[in-house]
Parts: structure tokens; C-alpha cells; sequence
């Protein structure tokens, strides 16, 4: 499929937007992984296996690492779909 400039201009802006966010949010987690030593993947599996308890602030962080993992398959698929155009343009 050939894009045309502005498109991928605005694809490319949308995937900045998504490195924002992502980096943004990874800051919010980063003080949880450092207080409780786990990494955010280590705590979604204790999270998800009811290992690391039902404190508010897990809730919290998971929500966090599941708008990062949202964040980041978005961001995916707009590096695939530019990646397919400038194979097109070449």
C-alpha cells in the first residue's frame, strides 16, 4: 500500500506520541520496581498468579503496565505499517 508524505508524517507523529506515553509511564513505574525490587514483568506475573498481594498501590502499577503494554502494541504496529511503506517507496 502506498502512503502518501502526510500520512506517514502523521503516522510518524502518532508513533512519537506512543515513545512519549510509554516513557512517561515506564517513570511512574519505575519508583515501584525500585521499592518493591521487581521488575514490572516479575510483578504482572506475581499480580496475575495473587503472589504480590491486593494492596491499592498494585492495582495501581498494574494498570500502569497495562497501558505500557497497550502503548507499545500500538507503537508495534505503526513501526510495522511504516516499515511496509518504505518498502513500497523503495
Amino acid at each position: 500500500m502506498l502512503l502518501k508524505p502526510e500520512v506517514v508524517r502523521a503516522l510518524e507523529r502518532e508513533q512519537r506520541m506512543c515513545t512519549a506515553a510509554i516513557e512517561r509511564l515506564k517513570e511512574r513505574s519505575h519508583p515501584l520496581e525500585q521499592q518493591y525490587g521487581w521488575s514490572t514483568e516479575l510483578f504482572l506475573e506475581k499480580f496475575n498468579t495473587g503472589e504480590a498481594g491486593d494492596e491499592q498501590v498494585f492495582f495501581q502499577w498494574f494498570a500502569v503496565a497495562e497501558a505500557i503494554k497497550d502503548w507499545q502494541k500500538t507503537y508495534d504496529s505503526l513501526n510495522e505499517l511504516l516499515a511496509d511503506a518504505e518498502l513500497m517507496h523503495a
